[in-house]
């Protein structure tokens, strides 16, 4: 499998792929336990919709507990899926974490929940929320502390799980956070989604948003709003080749009355942002076309306890930027991680 993410050089994913339900949804996630030779397990059996949670198979590797106690949560943003983060993935493991990631519901493995099959669909974030929490559950991680590592959606949703789950996550790594989608007002955006909504419309993709061809998305452009690698953006494309039922491109209107509704409740918040009890690491894209970056300068003035890195110049795609910025996003992070308290190591 991935015989041209494999010809191209990509790592490919080292532990096993787990199956769960979460409120009817299949949900997808990988789990790599550190000290573990690589399985590149990508089959499992997949549960019936009705079986309950705590009597999913696991992929019995997992039995017998754990090396460590230190486990990183890789985070995926909008439309992105498990394989992208292979290189990130290995690269934690080898420092020795525990890695899990996972494809949220309406991404990736997880299936599609829009109308049209490239359309990611979300009725509400915390929907989210609790698959992830689901997945935790299965693996074992339920008792555990842990370190999130959130890019662009899943920076958003890595501080909404860190507020839920108090001391056990340990640390909050944000890569070009999405404290705002990038239209604005927010107030604006959240009537007339939810206007839409009313009509019947949730699953359906936004009037007037038209879905690119993937030959053509997948050449680099000098204009583009991920990154000026010309190889960090063309290898996001290459798991295509292999397994084109990984991509999605674009919301549903569901997802933007979603997401607009907890960017206003949460990170756009001042009185939520400053009850965080977590040490944040962020990482911020000094030219960045994805996200609203005047929401993430607000935001991130409320998080007490925060240190911030700016990347100017760099966009969205930081740990797929030129080798001057990955090479020093990778030095703070590190640092960040040696600094964590895990409190029982």
């Amino acid at each position: 499998m991935f015989d041209h993410a494999r010809a191209a050089g990509l790592p490919m994913l080292g532990g096993s792929d787990v199956f769960i339900y979460h409120a009817g949804i299949r949900v997808r996630a990988h789990f790599w336990v550190a000290g573990r030779p690589s399985s590149e397990a990508y089959s499992h059996d997949i549960p019936a919709p009705d079986t309950p949670i705590t009597d999913t198979p696991v992929e019995t590797s997992f039995e017998g507990g754990f090396a460590t106690s230190k486990t990183i949560v890789i985070l995926p943003g909008f439309t992105e899926f498990c394989e992208k983060y292979s290189a990130e993935i290995l690269r934690f493991h080898n420092q020795g974490y525990n890695v899990l990631t996972i494809d949220w519901p309406g991404q990736g493995q997880s299936g599609h929940l829009g109308k049209d099959p490239l359309a990611v669909h979300c009725d509400d974030f915390a929907n989210h929320l609790g698959a992830l929490d689901a997945v935790m559950d299965v693996v074992g991680l339920g008792g555990h502390d842990m370190v999130l590592f959130g890019h662009s959606m899943g920076g958003h949703l890595a501080l909404r799980y860190a507020a839920l789950c108090g001391d056990r996550v340990r640390g909050v790594i944000l890569s070009a956070p999405m404290m705002a989608p990038p239209v604005m007002p927010v107030w604006l955006v959240r009537f007339a989604s939810a206007v839409l909504k009313g009509m019947g419309l949730a699953r359906s993709h936004p009037p007037f948003h038209r879905v690119l061809s993937l030959n053509f998305v997948r050449h680099f452009r000098l204009d583009n709003v991920l990154t000026r690698d010309p190889k960090g953006y063309e290898e996001q494309f290459i798991w295509f080749d292999d397994a084109p039922e990984l991509r999605r491109s674009g919301p549903t209107i569901g997802w933007v009355n979603a997401a607009y509704s907890s960017t206003a409740l949460y990170t756009l918040n001042p009185v939520w942002l400053e009850t965080l009890a977590v040490p944040v690491l962020a990482l911020v894209a000094g030219d960045e076309r994805v996200v609203f970056g005047p929401a993430t300068d607000m935001a991130l003035l409320y998080i007490d306890d925060l240190e911030r890195v700016d990347f100017p110049n760099a966009r969205h795609e930081l740990t797929r930027e030129l080798p001057e910025v990955t090479g020093r996003l990778w030095l703070h992070v590190d640092a960040f991680l040696d600094r964590i308290d895990w409190g029982y190591i």
